[in-house]
């Protein structure tokens, strides 16, 4: 990867007809001409009567175009080994490229390449002349080919083709064939003519290949999903996956690799399995395959080298674990509940309303010697297994049901089941805030991670008078024997994202939010003591440690750094790269400046903030901006890729601010308790005070071409807005609740995220809250254009809350679109509408930010239906 402060683009010398404003490619990357025998008995007719065609040789991919990546001095690999070299070339004063034609009795082929930079969203016409067959590619796609061959002297066949061009850099390829009877001289040439509506100024012509960020980077390509080390420390399991363009069809495996060279051990490429995991002391694996909702568990032994099931053809198998000697494993089975001959459903409670509700899931033990399973749990409830005890003899589980009656609306017991004598211990019985546990290395602790309220509150840290944030996580260690809590993160501010006691050291490793970045950290039980553990990376995710060594294995990225996997010693906490098979793709991709702008509002709140500018950044240009919020109980990470990826924007033109309002986890108890029963009362003030003091602080914006953008919290607070200010030109709210009464009481989980976030205030009861907040009982304020996009199967923020909002602002005759995704929920992740997703988001931005709307017609035409 290349990170671009300040790039000066180098534009091609290019010939220009100033009539029809027509582009001629006039420099190219070209490769010499590669010998391309015709195959064996090619003159014998085939079945069908016919003789091999030049056609098909033009036409057959010698090599994959889309892994064809031309600059300067690069190569790639041709037919028996000979080698395809990159090299500049210029046209004649007619425009076209030659090549000698000495092909003799073998054809030939050459390669042509170009990079075409839009500066803007165009339509332009693409045209390739040539008397020999072409074919001719645009980012790797067939656009079109020429399969005729002209003879006489001054004539020559073309391949014309209408573009629509995104703003950035578009590889153009040409695929020459010169074949022995050929009679003309072999030339090429290309133009490219933009629309009425657009100019030549709009676009550029290069032979580097550096780009800005596309969608196609965010979804395609392979990437890692996981990486585990082996219990010896010597092996690692990772496991990846790969969407291709253009429908995205996917494909997932996993690898087993030696750590010290990265050899491959073993590959399960093309095997369909699932709920991989390192036995925790052999040099062994298990795995479940299944079909037609039937599971088996096998284990692959790689000392003895032999696969054993263990369990086969169950229904509903769910997830297991390994006894610590291997001995035993304790796995769930799902029980369906559920009727589909019911024409009438009777709902038993709010969670009713999802489909799998009434499914239930219990434990089974399975014998590894002798494969005998037995049931452990029943009963009308699930129960959930949290840990084995390190000695074997016990279970902690925990078992869940619904309390309408008192928020957060549900009801836990942690249990412990002893093995032998199957007598059950309630630890706890009937809490309200859920726990996770797992035991300590020598059982006699358990590490919980749960809410602040979690264990009569023994881990609150917020001023008399607050009510906490129940989604700000906090760590707990509990003494089996003396029956005591004691909550370790009372005094560390970060929010706990995961959290391990490791075997191997025995230690306590955690993941936490600190601000918009996920750490690393160590904390010793006897020094009652954290130490961040310095890692490359802003966020940590994903750590897996080996039960015997003292490695882990996580997963990293920052701002402008995709994924990539490490492998860290815990002795001296060394890490290196293992997994990156990004650093290909981005290696011609470039980014702009990222840096920090924190403000204190008026009110004292200090609003942590980043800042992602545009590739080849000048600062005596203006720019548009675009502001990014969410406003809810979490905080915008500073992730590579995800829904929003703010350096695409920023690739795009755009300068994007990113804020955290008060109220996100990360900043400590007090600053996430702010979140309560706030739903923007504060929070929008925030936003818009620092928002100005941004535009004051950076004259190179434009404050006239400000957009704002936010999805479900963040998209209610984009509603609220522009409710509230006439700063912004354009907004965006994706799956925003406009109403807050409608939204608690028909989203699935409405009711029970209103528990944290409006907690005890009810529509009944608090109207100013649930009539005040709610944007939609103040659209006729609203004045900002705004798109509004739901998934139109959406079941946490239903989209009717877009609709009702659409509505109003329709009647009122305000600047409004609305956007349904098919067969989305609250995520859009289908791998098609996911880009027309992206696009229109853009669009829209660039369509009142840019005074550029034609992209979005394209998308959206107009249609007289009225």
């Amino acid at each position: 990867m290349q990170k671009i402060i300040s790039v000066i683009c180098l534009f091609l010398v290019a010939q220009l007809s100033f009539g029809n404003e027509r582009l001629i490619i006039s420099n190219w990357l070209t490769t010499q001409p590669l010998n391309t025998p015709y195959p064996a008995f090619y003159e014998t007719k085939n079945v069908e009567g016919e003789e091999f065609s030049n056609r098909e040789l033009l036409t057959f991919d010698h090599v994959c175009i889309k892994d064809v990546k031309p600059a300067s001095g690069e190569s790639f690999g041709w037919i028996k080994g000979e080698i395809a070299n990159w090299l500049e070339s210029t046209v004649d004063e007619k425009g076209f490229l030659k090549f000698p034609s000495d092909a003799g009795e073998s054809p030939q082929m050459v390669y042509l390449a170009a990079y075409i930079e839009a500066e803007r969203w165009l339509e332009a016409t693409l045209e390739v002349n040539t008397p020999q067959m072409a074919q001719v590619y645009l980012n790797g796609r067939a656009l079109g080919n020429k399969v005729t061959v002209e003879e006489e002297e001054g004539t020559y066949g073309k391949v014309t083709q209408n573009l629509k061009l995104k703003k950035g850099k578009h590889l153009l390829v040409v695929k020459s064939l010169y074949t022995p009877d050929n009679t003309l001289d072999w030339k090429v040439s290309a133009s490219i003519k933009p629309d009425n509506a657009f100019s030549v100024a709009d676009i550029g012509l290069e032979l580097k290949p550096l780009r800005t960020k596309t969608i196609n980077d965010v979804l395609d390509g392979i990437k890692v999903s996981w990486i585990k080390p082996s219990p010896s420390g010597d092996k690692y399991a990772v496991a990846y996956r790969e969407a291709k363009p253009p429908k995205g069809e996917s494909e997932s495996w996993i690898e087993i690799k030696n750590h010290d060279d990265k050899s491959v051990v073993h590959t399960f490429r093309h095997a369909s399995i699932t709920r991989f995991q390192w036995l925790p002391e052999s040099n062994a694996v298990s795995f479940v395959t299944g079909n037609n909702n039937k599971a088996s568990l096998h284990v692959l032994n790689f000392d003895k080298g032999e696969t054993v099931t263990l369990i086969e053809d169950v229904e509903r198998l769910g997830s297991y674990s390994w006894s610590k000697d291997e001995s035993f494993i304790i796995y769930s089975v799902s029980e369906d509940n559920s009727d589909d001959s019911e024409h009438i459903r009777h709902i038993l409670g709010m969670q009713d309303r999802q489909s799998h509700w009434r499914n239930r899931s219990f434990l089974y033990y399975l014998d590894v010697g002798t494969k005998a399973s037995h049931r452990l749990t029943y009963g009308n409830l699930s129960t959930s297994l949290h840990d084995i005890s390190p000695c074997g003899e016990k279970l902690l589980f925990s078992k869940s049901y619904p309390d309408y009656q008192e928020r957060p609306f549900s009801r836990h017991n942690i249990c412990m089941l002893d093995l032998n004598t199957m007598a059950v211990d309630t630890l706890w019985a009937e809490k309200k805030w859920m726990v996770r546990g797992s035991f300590s290395p020598d059982g006699e602790k358990i590490l919980f991670t749960g809410a602040p309220d979690a264990f009569d509150k023994a881990g609150r840290n917020i001023p008399e008078g607050m009510i906490a944030n129940n989604y700000d996580t906090q760590a707990y260690i509990y003494d089996l024997s003396a029956k005591i809590i004691k909550p370790i993160t009372v005094e560390f501010y970060p929010s706990i994202s995961s959290a391990q006691w490791n075997e191997a050291d025995n230690n306590i490793y955690v993941t936490a939010q600190d601000k918009d970045k996920v750490r690393l950290y160590r904390y010793n039980d006897r020094r009652d003591r954290f130490d961040e553990i310095a890692t490359p990376v802003d966020i940590v995710s994903g750590v897996r440690f080996s039960s015997g060594a003292r490695v882990a294995t996580y997963m990293g990225e920052g701002m402008s750094d995709p994924s990539t996997g490490y492998w860290i010693s815990l002795r001296r906490d060394n890490t290196e790269v293992i997994e990156d098979p990004e650093n290909k793709r981005y290696k011609h991709v470039g980014f702009g400046t990222n840096k920090e702008w924190d403000y204190q509002t008026s009110k004292g709140v200090d609003i942590s903030g980043r800042v992602y500018l545009p590739p080849a950044f000048d600062e005596d240009q203006t720019y548009p901006l675009i502001v990014y919020y969410y406003g809810g109980t979490n905080p915008v990470s500073r992730r590579f890729g995800g829904r929003y990826p703010f350096n695409l924007w920023a690739g795009q033109g755009y300068v994007v601010y990113v804020l955290q309002p008060s109220g996100a986890t990360g900043f400590g108890q007090e600053f996430s308790a702010a979140h309560v029963n706030n739903w923007g009362i504060t929070v929008a003030d925030e936003i818009i005070e620092s928002t100005g003091a941004f535009l004051e602080d950076h004259p190179f914006i434009d404050s006239q071409r400000v957009g704002c953008i936010g999805a479900s919290y963040g998209g209610f607070m984009t509603m609220l807005l522009a409710t509230e200010t006439d700063m912004f030109a354009a907004a965006v709210s994706h799956a925003g609740i406009s109403s807050i009464s409608s939204y608690w009481g028909e989203g699935y989980w409405g009711y029970s995220y209103s528990a944290m976030a409006t907690a005890g205030k009810y529509p009944w009861d608090s109207p100013e809250i649930y009539f005040d907040q709610s944007p939609l009982f103040k659209a006729d304020k609203v004045t900002t254009p705004m798109l509004l996009v739901t998934g139109d199967e959406d079941t946490n923020v239903p989209p009717g809350e877009s609709v009702q909002m659409y509505t109003a602002l329709k009647i009122l005759g305000k600047p409004v679109e609305l956007l349904k995704v098919k067969g989305q929920n609250h995520h859009i992740v289908n791998y098609e509408k996911r880009i027309e997703w992206n696009d229109a988001i853009i669009a829209w931005f660039d369509k009142w930010l840019k005074d550029q709307n034609e992209w979005w017609e394209d998308q959206f035409p107009k249609k007289n239906f009225y």
